[in-house]
């Protein structure tokens, strides 16, 4: 029996893989673009629901391996978080906001999606971040979301929330660590800026 490490998939060109998934080779040429680069929408948009919805399982399941393999459980910098969470956030057309529990090692107890907004805001409820921390015994927190526009600066609200979260969770002896924000491939943590 093959194995999936055995699979010829290992040795296919990026192009090859996408015939895979598509079936087509038309839509094949049509997704690729300049340097070897390919936009994953239109190819996702071409599909049939069938091949659409194992493909996504297949990406969403690659993710969660990918963290768990880089061994995510500690904490200690942005690098830690953006390595951890980039792969759920990079190229979402909408902004979540996440809420990773830590304990007082900086090691991840949960972590908790907490609201999903539209495609320049999210709305976050400070009292239910606050419940999650409490539910899971963390000591020290970070918030995550991302900015689907590719601008990872935050905005007024950014540092509202950022500030309405730090007070909530200091009245019960619990420390914000961090919020990043992830753009594409960029991140902007408030830690290393010196705001928190």
């Amino acid at each position: 029996m093959e194995t999936l490490f055995d699979s010829p998939c290992r040795y296919m060109s990026d192009s090859e893989l996408l015939y895979e998934i598509a079936n087509n080779r038309k839509i094949v040429a049509e997704t690729e673009q300049n340097d070897g680069e390919y936009d994953l929408g239109s190819l996702f948009s071409s599909l049939t629901p069938g091949r659409k919805k194992v493909a996504v399982a297949a990406i969403e399941l690659y993710k969660r391996l990918q963290s768990r393999y880089r061994g995510q459980n500690d904490i200690r910098c942005s690098l830690d978080i953006c390595a951890l969470m980039q792969p759920f956030l990079w190229d979402l057309p909408n902004e979540e906001f996440w809420v990773l529990a830590l304990n007082n090692a900086s090691r991840l107890i949960k972590k908790v999606r907490v609201s999903v907004g539209g495609i320049n805001q999210t709305v976050v409820d400070v009292r239910l971040v606050v419940r999650v921390l409490m539910e899971t015994g963390a000591t020290q927190f970070v918030a995550v979301h991302n900015h689907p526009s590719g601008n990872k600066q935050p905005s007024g609200n950014d540092k509202q929330i950022t500030e309405r979260l730090r007070k909530a969770a200091e009245l019960l002896d619990i420390h914000l660590m961090d919020h990043m924000i992830i753009a594409g491939d960029t991140y902007y943590s408030f830690s290393d800026e010196g705001l928190l």
